[in-house]
């Protein structure tokens, strides 16, 4: 009695799932690329003009243009630390476009006027939003091919 009843509970536990095996079902592909970090540091001037990271909270930059961000300045607490910033207001709206060899990016202003530092805290911010190799940055007639965050 007691075997038959063992045998019993295991054939039950074994069939009890209730779950009957299916054929594959069709999907949709895998997603692929880089993605997009909503979280990413925006890149300020700090003395001495060397650019640096500050973090921004989690989603804050997410369908932003951050060209428009970087135009406008750091917060208040980020100007009491001395930050700054040398993109001019004028830079935006920009234009981002994802190319073979990383992003394509058209600011509303002449990109041969802006100074070293403008130029890195625009590359620097967009290639923390999407990792994705150099930044063409073009405005006014002219470019500056294959810039990266130095």
């Amino acid at each position: 009695m007691r075997r038959s009843s063992w045998m019993l509970l295991c054939v039950a536990v074994l069939t009890a799932c209730g779950i009957r095996p299916t054929d594959p079902i069709p999907g949709l592909e895998a997603p692929s690329g880089p993605v997009e970090n909503t979280s990413p540091s925006l890149y300020w001037v700090a003395p001495g003009g060397r650019v640096l990271p500050v973090g921004r909270s989690a989603g804050s930059l997410s369908g932003f243009d951050v060209v428009a961000l970087l135009a406008q300045g750091p917060t208040g607490a980020e100007q009491d630390r001395g930050l700054s910033t040398e993109v001019p207001f004028d830079a935006a709206p920009a234009t981002v476009d994802r190319v073979a060899n990383g992003l394509d990016v058209t600011i509303s202003s002449d990109v041969s006027q802006l100074s070293g530092a403008a130029v890195q805290q625009i590359v620097c911010t967009l290639l923390a939003v999407q990792p994705v190799g150099t930044v063409n940055l073009r405005g006014g007639g002219h470019s500056l091919e294959f810039q990266k965050c130095a």
